[in-house]
């Protein structure tokens, strides 16, 4: 679409990958898209009429960057930083927020979070929240094992799994050494893990899709890696009555009109949803699998949304339950090391007729574990007719994807396939 200097000037929080096709499109429909965070060679800058490289954690940079370019718009979805600084920036500046400040606060502090579903007779984990320096007297009536994280944490880093309160203590030291005030010491799950990404359109909260978040397990102490999540599930038709009254309890509860919601929850047969965590915003590395599974572009839901489109017409017909193909991501998590034939692993991918992948190291980089560390060493998008067939596809990935440093040692976490 032809743009002059009338059209939109739409601020995109992000320039990874992963918003390549965000900027493209809003570029299509007329708007001159912004790229904007701290990542000096993100990908997505390339395809943006303007970018600018900005810490988004620094509000008083962002009110800056939004008054001095003109933003008339804002778009900030798929990571938890990036919506809680979009949403800061559109209420610091007067830009249209998909959220309040009060439901913001209730989606990124944990403890908040947890209130909120007592609130609304939501199941979840029980869980506690505590001073890193506690001891194990603030841990009583707790189940273990339990997971301990940051309350305010991001990203699934720093976390473990501890098998009793001593564990628990010792790695709250550790947070403590990190920088982090307060840790979410919550029973662990061992159900059923599900991603479901729910949209609020004119109040009424609509099911996107429910998919199967796979784990494999490392060991006593790890926190399991997610190794493939795969839309849709195949749990769905059991789990999306309750879910979908818990997703628009949350978005009532939050005063939500037109905005993303996500929702981690566990489930086991015989037993209720407990709900694990919201979110105001897609789900990142893996939204573009909803479209490839059922033909719709969250892209085109935020660009709705940014543009004061009814995004509800957009999801007439849309139905979870009845997408017409199967698609999963398959993630490759690492031990650390200098990888030496990385070139050589994406055959891996082309051999099981990938639809996309991508790998985020180079032949020389030196591959880092944890925070800091890029968000995996690859990942691949994997379609087809049915579910066994995905399966298969991915056994075959699982078995082939292979990167060794000098002294031929594995760098990558095993994955596997759950019962």
């Amino acid at each position: 679409m032809h743009k002059n200097e009338d059209s939109p000037r739409l601020l995109i929080l992000g320039s990874m990958d992963e918003f390549c096709l965000l900027v493209k499109r809003a570029r299509e429909r007329g708007c001159q898209a912004i790229v904007a965070d701290g990542y000096a060679d993100g990908p997505a800058r390339a395809f943006a009429d303007e970018s600018y490289v900005v810490d988004i954690r620094d509000r008083d940079a962002m009110v800056r960057l939004c008054r001095e370019q003109r933003i008339d718009l804002l778009v900030a979805s798929f990571s938890d930083i990036l919506f809680e600084s979009g949403c800061l920036a559109a209420h610091d500046t007067g830009l249209p927020a998909t959220c309040s400040l009060n439901a913001l606060d209730r989606l990124r502090d944990k403890d908040l979070m947890k209130r909120m579903f007592d609130e609304l007779g939501i199941p979840h984990s029980s869980s506690k929240t505590v001073s890193t320096n506690g001891t194990a007297i603030d841990l009583e009536g707790l189940r273990f094992p339990c997971v301990v994280k940051p309350l305010n944490g991001y990203g699934s880093y720093d976390i473990c799994v501890a098998e009793n309160s001593e564990d628990a203590c010792a790695f709250m030291r550790h947070m403590e050494n990190q920088g982090y005030d307060q840790a979410l010491v919550e029973e662990y799950d061992a159900g059923h893990e599900f991603n479901m990404m729910c949209w609020v359109a004119n109040g009424q909260a609509h099911i996107l899709s429910i998919a199967d978040r796979e784990k494999t397990w490392r060991g006593s102490g790890e926190v399991p890696h997610v190794s493939r999540i795969v839309y849709p599930s195949c749990f769905s038709s059991e789990v999306i009555d309750e879910a979908s009254r818990h997703a628009q309890s949350i978005a009532d509860h939050l005063g939500l009109v037109n905005s993303p919601l996500c929702i981690q929850f566990f489930w086991s047969p015989g037993e209720s949803v407990r709900v694990c965590e919201a979110a105001g915003r897609i789900f990142g590395y893996e939204h573009e699998l909803l479209e490839y599974a059922s033909g719709l572009a969250v892209e085109d839901l935020l660009l709705d949304l940014a543009l004061g489109e009814d995004t509800g017409l957009r999801l007439k017909g849309h139905d979870p339950l009845a997408f017409p193909t199967c698609c999963c991501g398959v993630y490759f998590h690492t031990r650390g090391g200098a990888p030496v034939n990385l070139k050589d692993a994406p055959q891996a991918f082309d051999a099981a007729g990938a639809r996309e992948w991508i790998c985020y190291y180079g032949e020389h980089d030196v591959m880092s574990e944890g925070k800091g560390g890029k968000p995996y060493v690859a990942r691949a998008y994997l379609q087809a007719p049915s579910r066994d067939l995905l399966d298969e596809a991915t056994r075959e990935v699982f078995a082939s994807f292979s990167v060794r440093d000098a002294e031929e040692r594995e760098l990558i976490l095993p994955n596997e396939l759950p019962s």
